[in-house]
């Protein structure tokens, strides 16, 4: 069987919301395991690969087709400055603030940021 019968597949399973939040969450264990026993440069590759966005990818390529791939690829390079921004004050403020303050600080910057860069690329809305 070809693997754009898997997609199609998948895409008409009812099954399908379980299967995708199972695979996110494999991820997650993996990425909290290695981070959690030391192997922190393992932990950040996992969540840097771009198993996830593969995965992404081919799911709304099965849910929406080839234009919904192209409109989702687009905006993850609009969010990526903010994103950026976002590891960088974790990154920077956890030694400083905290964790918590930290990641508050980042999180808001990337919205605040997300907003303005789509605004400013698109002019649409969030």
């Amino acid at each position: 069987m070809e693997f754009s019968h898997y997609l199609a597949y998948l895409a008409s399973s009812s099954e399908r919301f379980v299967i995708y939040f199972l695979l996110g969450g494999l991820v997650t264990v993996l990425v909290a395991y290695f981070a959690a026993n030391g192997r922190g440069i393992i932990s950040a590759f996992i969540t840097t690969l771009p198993l996830l966005t593969i995965l992404t990818i081919l799911i709304i390529f099965a849910e929406g087709g080839t234009g919904m791939v192209e409109e989702y690829a687009r905006s993850l390079l609009i969010f990526t400055p903010p994103w950026l921004c976002y590891v960088a004050i974790v990154w920077l403020g956890t030694g400083r603030i905290g964790v918590f303050k930290s990641l508050g600080l980042g999180v808001l910057a990337f919205v605040v940021l997300s907003f303005l860069f789509q605004k400013a690329l698109t002019g649409a809305k969030l």
